[in-house]
């Protein structure tokens, strides 16, 4: 399995807060985490 990952830091931010981890495969299996930076306003 591939996993890819990209993120943008939009209209409104200054700063991307997005952030992703893409683990190594053990035994079959991957660890995929995805946190979606809100910011504030």
């Amino acid at each position: 399995m591939r996993a890819y990952a990209k993120t943008d830091i939009g209209k409104a931010r200054e700063m991307n807060q997005d952030c992703y981890y893409v683990s190594k495969e053990i035994n079959d299996m991957r660890l995929c985490i995805l946190a979606d930076g809100m910011g504030r306003i």
